[in-house]
């Protein structure tokens, strides 16, 4: 088996290619364990000395955040949210007939906009350059506000690729060159609405253990007077470094904490103090800035998802 390798460069590092990867990180302004964490898992041969420099970057990151807080405190507030353009708009009313919509934002008011991208709080900190170069040859110039609707706000699947990599009795293996791969959970089905259904009896249930992907929405939670990115890193980033000032989006609209449990990923809940009070959060313009980013070479990852269950049966009481 190759050994997997992770080299540190600066911000000007060459494009990657066969069996690595190349990461653009924002160091900060907290999260030195998760990047470290990174760095390793990603990299098991030369990770010491790898971690040893991300550690060094991210501590003169934090600083920086520090200056930032006062020279740009309120950096992040009052974006601006316009309203959608026809063409946006014709699309957004098809999008919120579709069922994956109507299932996936059910928990909090939801609104569409147009959101300013340099006002926008970011909550992922990794930009796969692979990812971002494959988004940027799809966008062919002009773009229609009927195109960048589609890309920003898809009612089509996403054309990753996925496959069965191996089953047994219990445990059925999923694999995809997609991050956004998931356990999309457990339903119990009507055997009736399954088409050519052959088990050895008479069967009563159905559970359903679903695989696929998420509803690929670039999509935001907005608390007070900030908004930040939930999912749509990928699109953002490479939407704005094309020119685009807003695009438009979900708006999860939050009134509460617990609503932003809800709505937003644990990462956005668990450090909310980070993304909705502090002077200066992360934001989506940091990416272009070499002394709050860098790169990171890494081994090429693949999402690989394992569902396992399990049978028991028991004689209970009356």
């Amino acid at each position: 088996m190759p050994q997997k390798k992770s080299t540190y460069s600066g911000h000007d590092a060459n494009p990657i290619q066969g069996s690595t990867s190349e990461e653009l990180c924002l160091m900060g302004p907290r999260h030195l364990s998760s990047h470290l964490r990174f760095v390793e898992e990603s990299a098991a041969a030369g990770a010491q000395s790898d971690a040893s420099k991300v550690a060094q970057f991210w501590r003169a990151a934090a600083a920086i955040y520090r200056q930032l807080e006062v020279t740009e405190a309120a950096a992040a507030d009052d974006p601006q949210i316009e309203r959608l353009p026809g063409a946006v708009q014709r699309h957004v009313d098809k999008l919120i007939e579709m069922p994956v919509f109507r299932t996936t934002f059910n928990t909090v008011p939801v609104a569409f906009g147009m959101v300013e991208l340099d006002k926008l709080i970011v909550s992922q900190y990794y930009i796969t350059r692979a990812i971002a170069e494959r988004l940027r040859a799809s966008c062919v110039p002009p773009i229609s506000d009927k195109a960048l609707a589609e890309l920003c706000l898809p009612t089509t699947p996403p054309g990753s690729d996925f496959k069965l990599a191996g089953k047994d009795s219990n445990e059925f293996v999923f694999v995809s060159g997609s991050h956004d791969m998931r356990f999309l959970g457990a339903t119990l089905v009507d055997p009736a609405s399954i088409a050519g259904l052959s088990v050895q009896g008479h069967v009563k249930a159905v559970v359903a253990l679903s695989v696929g992907f998420s509803s690929n929405l670039l999509n935001t939670v907005r608390f007070g007077n900030r908004v930040v990115l939930n999912d749509g890193h990928h699109r953002a980033y490479v939407l704005r470094a094309m020119g685009f000032t807003h695009v438009p989006c979900v708006i999860q609209v939050c009134g509460s904490y617990e609503e932003i449990r809800l709505a937003a990923t644990p990462e956005i809940y668990d450090n909310s103090d980070l993304y909705f009070e502090s002077p200066r959060p992360p934001l989506l313009r940091d990416f272009d800035r070499p002394d709050l980013a860098c790169h990171l070479t890494t081994q090429r990852l693949r999402r690989q998802i394992n569902l396992r269950f399990k049978v028991e049966s028991r004689q209970l009481a009356i």
